[in-house]
């Protein structure tokens, strides 16, 4: 039996720009921005030869016959190979899956790394990241994850796209930056992805916002243009506005909604997690809370 194990970091977007002009799924996704955070998705995967090929995906060790990006990934990468094989996923999530945490795409992104890793592909990383990356678009359950979470850190998504037609860039962080999360549910991405009025929308308030950061591209700002682009998209309910205010009072650098997600995460400094968890925990139970570093690194094998 050939194994290997990834681990891909959770990415928050705080504002998106849809592209989705181009014909060609490489060439579609998001103009973005957001953190990548050291929760995550931890992903497994075994190889054996057989008489016919065959993938079996698990969530949490549960079999997930409806992980269809996953699915869409590895059977990609699959065609590559000329021999039949039992291929077996299983993801170990450390945040929730259908709230803006990019669960979807660390999942892929992690197959097909840790695939490559047990097949010994020698295939450059980019391609990895683009193969997940048009899993995620043609799925339509994300749009910018993969890029950002190949990077790490604090990354704005400049130009949609898997590599090498996507790029990005990182904006510095104080050393002790934290990222506090909180999550109430998630939002039907899929079904918001195929509203036209609702990309339109995105097309617009994201094109503005990223202007905005890149006029002054630091964490505070970022911050800034983040809850005024969840403002405008209008998908903040009175629950997750009471929360973040509160957030803020009790002293993150910046607070904001999880896109797309009925989520909130706040920047924060060292020194004021307890204040700013102990906020989050007014609204919402210990579990539904995650206290994260900034993921620095990206993706990366593990074992």
């Amino acid at each position: 039996m050939r194994k290997a194990s990834v681990f891909v970091p959770a990415h928050i977007s705080g504002f998106f720009q849809v592209c989705d002009e181009s014909p060609e799924p490489e060439q579609k996704g998001s103009r973005n921005c957001g953190p990548c955070i050291d929760a995550g998705v931890l992903t497994k995967v075994e190889v054996e030869p057989a008489a016919r090929t065959s993938i079996s995906v698990y969530i949490n060790d549960e079999r997930a016959p409806g992980a269809k990006t996953t699915f869409a990934a590895v059977e990609n990468l699959l065609s590559m190979v000329h021999e039949p094989l039992e291929v077996t996923v299983a993801h170990s999530c450390q945040v929730p899956i259908g709230a803006g945490y990019g669960a979807s795409g660390a999942g892929a992104f992690g197959a097909t790394l840790a695939l490559s890793k047990a097949l010994g592909l020698r295939l450059l990383r980019e391609r990895f990241a683009a193969i997940a990356h048009v899993a995620e678009v043609t799925c339509r359950t994300g749009l910018g994850d993969v890029g950002a979470q190949a990077l790490g850190g604090l990354v704005i998504g400049l130009e949609p796209g898997a590599p090498p037609h996507g790029r990005w860039e990182r904006i510095r962080l104080p050393k002790d930056a934290k990222v506090v999360c909180g999550t109430f549910a998630g939002l039907p991405t899929t079904k918001l992805l195929r509203e036209e009025g609702f990309r339109e929308r995105s097309k617009q308030l994201g094109g503005l916002a990223l202007k905005k950061l890149l006029e002054k591209p630091t964490p505070q700002n970022f911050m800034k243009v983040s809850r005024e682009f969840a403002e405008a998209l209008e998908l903040l309910d009175d629950e997750l506005r009471a929360l973040i205010e509160d957030v803020l009072e009790a002293g993150a650098i910046g607070a904001s909604q999880v896109m797309l997600g009925r989520a909130a995460f706040a920047l924060v400094k060292e020194e004021e997690i307890k204040q700013v968890k102990r906020a989050f925990l007014e609204f919402l139970e210990p579990s539904a809370v995650i206290v994260a570093n900034v993921d620095r690194i990206g993706a990366r094998l593990i074992g």
